[in-house]
C-alpha cells in the first residue's frame, strides 16, 4: 500500500466509527465528534490531519503512520496540534495520537527549541491479535451472525499490523471475509477497503 493512500484512511471516518477506534487506541469518551473537514488550513499547501475528534475533556488528533515517526514527521504533527488549536472554539486543549504499523507503544518528545518540547503517543498496532480477529469474524459468518462494527475495523487492520512472511496470508483471509460481509455502513466500507488497498 502506498505512504499517501494510508495517510487517507481515516479521511471519511464517522462518529460511531470513531468511537471504536478510541477504544482500540484505549481512549475513553462518552461524546465524539468528527470535525476534521471544518478545519480550515491556514495554508492550502498543508496536509490535513488524518482525523480530528472533539472527545469530552479534549480534542485529539489521530495519525495514521506506516513509517517510523522521527522529526520530519514530529514537525508536521506539531503544525497540526498548533493550527487546529488556532480554529478551536471549545476551550479543550489539543493533542495527538499516532496509529503505527511498524512502532511499538511510546511517547514521543520533540523539542522543538531550547524551552518548549512536543510530546506524543504512539499506539502500535502489532499488538493486535491478527488470528483471534479472523477467527471470530469467522466463526460469526459460520453461525449466521452480523459481526459488529469493532469486529469489522479490527479485521480490516489485521494486514496492516503484520510483518514478515505471513502477511500474505493474513491479506488473503481477510479479503476473503470482505467479500462475505452484508450491511456494512459506507464509512466502514470506506475504511476497510482504504485499509486493504
Amino acid at each position: 500500500m502506498a505512504e499517501f493512500q494510508e495517510d487517507m484512511l481515516f479521511k471519511n471516518v464517522a462518529d460511531q466509527d470513531a468511537h471504536i477506534l478510541l477504544d482500540i487506541m484505549g481512549i475513553k469518551s462518552k461524546d465524539v465528534k468528527v470535525w476534521t473537514k471544518e478545519l480550515t488550513q491556514i495554508d492550502p499547501t498543508t496536509y490535513k490531519p488524518d482525523l480530528i475528534l472533539e472527545l469530552d475533556d479534549e480534542n485529539l488528533i489521530v495519525e495514521f503512520q506506516s513509517t517510523r515517526v522521527g522529526d520530519g514527521f514530529s514537525r508536521r504533527a506539531l503544525s497540526y496540534v498548533a493550527i487546529t488549536g488556532q480554529h478551536k472554539d471549545n476551550g479543550k486543549d489539543v493533542n495527538l495520537s499516532v496509529l503505527s504499523t511498524v512502532e511499538d507503544s511510546k511517547t514521543v518528545e520533540y523539542k522543538y527549541n531550547k524551552l518548549n518540547s512536543f510530546k506524543y503517543e504512539v499506539i502500535g498496532l502489532n499488538n493486535l491479535r491478527g488470528s483471534e480477529i479472523i477467527n471470530n469474524v469467522e466463526t460469526k459468518l459460520k453461525n449466521k451472525e452480523i459481526p459488529s462494527s469493532r469486529d469489522v475495523i479490527l479485521l480490516a487492520l489485521v494486514p496492516l499490523s503484520k510483518k514478515g512472511k505471513n502477511i500474505a496470508e493474513y491479506i488473503y483471509r481477510v479479503i476473503k471475509i470482505f467479500y462475505k460481509l452484508k450491511n456494512l455502513s459506507v464509512s466502514q466500507l470506506e475504511l476497510a477497503l482504504g485499509i486493504l488497498s
